[in-house]
């Protein structure tokens, strides 16, 4: 909250360099920390600092495999049309998120101290302002299913009407038809 850690105060290419090296198994993080205080010529990140970095890259790395999954579970099972759907979930597991970082600020409140309050009222304003910006796309999702489901309805009865009057289908069927196979009532 305060200032950045050390590893992201790296320059660029240390820092790729650390994550290149941290997604290796064979490298441990007694090296990664060696090699890059020998490539910075000083020492610039400890061993403590390196292996906070890569819980937080795992943590991340699990949420996005998590979402990933979930989004292709999603699709294969409702298919890709169902993207609105899957929009839907999206939005739900980012409220989550959001949560997730509530606690997480919380932890760092226990263990580190006291935060202070500019900090924490901008991370208060981004995660609402996020979730503000998640119930105008659900609010646009929800408008938009229900445009595309009004157009559907509407080209299913002409094509009803159509072949009703084409094939002679008295008014009485007619009138079934949209209400009972197709769930329109306004014919």
């Amino acid at each position: 909250m305060g200032q950045k850690s050390s590893i992201d105060r790296l320059p660029e290419n240390l820092r790729s360099k650390l994550i290149e090296l941290l997604q290796n198994p064979a490298v441990t993080q007694k090296e990664v920390v060696e090699m890059i205080n020998g490539e910075a010529g000083e020492n610039v990140v400890s061993k403590s600092s390196v292996n906070r970095y890569k819980l937080r890259m795992d943590r991340f790395a699990a949420k996005n495999r998590q979402a990933r999954e979930v989004a292709d579970a999603y699709l294969e099972k409702y298919g890709a049309d169902n993207r609105n759907k899957l929009g839907k979930v999206t939005n739900e597991y980012i409220r989550l998120m959001a949560f997730d970082l509530i606690t997480d600020i919380e932890d760092l409140r226990d263990t580190e101290g006291e935060i202070k309050p500019e900090d924490l009222s901008d991370i208060i304003y981004k995660v609402s302002r996020a979730i503000k910006e998640l119930e105008q796309a659900e609010k646009l999702n929800a408008q938009r299913e229900a445009e595309i489901k009004a157009q559907v309805q509407k080209e299913t009865a002409e094509k009803v009407e159509t072949f009703c009057k084409e094939k002679g289908v008295s008014l009485d069927v007619k009138k079934a038809l949209f209400r009972d196979v197709f769930n329109i009532t306004e014919k």
